[in-house]
Parts: C-alpha cells; structure tokens; sequence
C-alpha cells in the first residue's frame, strides 16, 4: 500500500487526536505505533475491514502498532512454508483436504482479531463448518469456518519477544494444535562462503502437550558469530537436525462436543498419519536469495 493511501487509511479509521502519523515508514522505523487509547472493539473493527494491506498490526494496552512490512524475505518464508503444506494437496486449493491460508482472521484467546501469516485448516468436507455460529463451539475463524489448526507466525522486524508472546498467545486456543514461529534477525555486512549476506534465523515449534523445539537455521548465531565448533550448522538440504516435522493429524483435530451433539470428524484423509516436513536449508536459501544484496 502506498505511503499516502495509508495516511488516509489511518485518518479515517481513527480521530486526529488519536493518531500518529509517520512521515516516512520502513523496516528501520518498525515496530511503529500509529495510534493510541484505541478500545479494543475500535482495533477489531478495523482490523475486520481490512483497509490495510501489506502491513502487519499489533493491539497492546490499547495501542495499535504497525510491526511488520511485506518484505521480500518474509513473504518468501510464508511462500516456502505454504509450499511444504501443498504437496500433499496439489489440484485446484478449494478442493485441498487441507487448506493453506493466509491473513485469516481469528479471534485470539485475548479477544482481539488477529490474521496468523499462514492459517492451516482441514476442508469442511472432513471437518464441518461449525453448527454454532461464530465463535462456536467448535470455535471457527471471523467468518465461521473451521478454526486453523496450525498456525505460522513470521517476524523480520518485530523482535524474538514480540515473536514469542504471539505464538504463546495462540497456543491458549486449544485447536490450534501446532504453532511454528520463524524469526530474521537483521541481515549483517559480512559475508558466506556464497556471497551471501549473512544472517541470523531462529525457529521455534510449540505443539500441545509436547516440549517446545527450537533450530539456530542461519549461517551465524543470533550474535553475528560464527557457530562455536561442534555446533550443528544448517549448510545443506536434508540434515535431519534442520527437519521440523509437523503431523497431519494435528490439522484434522475435532473432539466431540457431546453438549451440542456434535460428533467429531465426518472422515479423515488417506494421509493422517503423515507429517508435514519443512526442510530449514531451504527457508534458509530462500531468505538469503531474496534478502537486501
């Protein structure tokens, strides 16, 4: 979106004396607070127009921020991401048992809408649209749909914190069985052995009722050093120490809810025992194909 078109988005939405306006926006001025003493009523029903496109937003103690951009190298992690959960449904996406969205709003366990970078969802046709009207039970996304099971959080400028406290947040809402938050540090001036700029990459995967799992992907530590001998170092395609594996049940999740009468699943997929496999070399090469030369 155009720098002034998201003036004018921001001074319709929110009264003059609310608001902050910037007078240039990029990576550098992020996380920035566009306005305060916002209700959280007023944020969710912005939030639900969708006037703004290409940023990311954030509600804290009544302050609206602007926390992330559409920079190449985040949008290509969440084009990677997508990747990994599509092969196992490829043909036309409204037909895929499994369904790769993103900027879906939910309704986080805090109340505030929220739209996840990537939002994974079983098809209706195996898990039925919600017989109770949003949110439920079962609970469903802003428009009734299926609650996403998996949720994918990407941060470039919002800081490992920022990152953390989101993906915690979503892991209160009991459906949302996987949560895979994947942080770039900022890009440095050295150099690999590639010519690449290097970087620091962090994942981390919070499943229900399991230990969290967390993988240093880059070709440096989040410090700019290099990884200390010893160090399991992300430089090639399949190391199984890079490998995240995410099961496909986890997206088919649906307990039955015996005080509505509602029974569970109306069938499950051929591949429910699968695991959804992310290789971090290639998240890793993609950042580093995409990143500022």
């Amino acid at each position: 979106m155009p720098h002034n078109k998201l003036i004018a988005v921001l001074q319709k939405a929110f009264s003059s004396e609310k608001l902050q306006l910037p007078k240039e926006l990029d990576e550098s001025s992020l996380p920035f607070p566009i306005a305060s003493n916002i209700t959280l009523q007023q944020y969710n029903s912005f939030v639900e127009r969708k006037e703004i496109s290409g940023y990311k937003l954030d509600y804290k103690k009544g302050t609206v921020y602007i926390v992330e951009m559409a920079t190449p190298e985040h949008e290509v992690v969440i084009d990677v991401i997508r990747h990994y959960f599509n092969i196992f449904c490829p043909g036309f996406p409204t037909d895929a048992l499994i369904q790769v969205s993103g900027q879906i709003n939910h309704i986080a366990p805090d109340g505030s809408r929220r739209s996840p970078d990537v939002a994974v969802s079983p098809h209706p046709i195996l898990i039925p649209n919600p017989p109770v009207q949003h949110p439920g039970p079962p609970p469903s996304d802003t428009r009734g749909n299926p609650h996403a099971r998996v949720i994918i959080e990407v941060a470039v400028t919002q800081s490992y914190n920022d990152l953390r406290d989101k993906c915690r947040l979503w892991r209160r809402q009991l459906y949302v069985r996987s949560i895979l938050g994947i942080k770039l540090y900022d890009v440095l001036a050295t150099r690999d052995a590639s010519g690449h700029r290097e970087r620091a990459m962090k994942a981390v995967l919070w499943r229900q009722g399991v230990a969290k799992q967390k993988w240093h992907f880059g070709t440096v530590d989040k410090n700019g050093n290099q990884f200390t001998p010893g160090t399991n170092v992300c430089n090639t395609a399949n190391d199984p120490n890079f490998i995240i594996n995410i099961p496909v049940a986890d997206i088919f999740y649906d307990p039955p809810v015996p005080t509505i009468g509602y029974t569970g699943p109306l069938g499950l997929p051929i591949f429910y025992n699968a695991n959804i496999v992310i290789d971090l070399y290639r998240v890793q090469q993609a950042v580093l194909m995409k990143q500022e030369k």
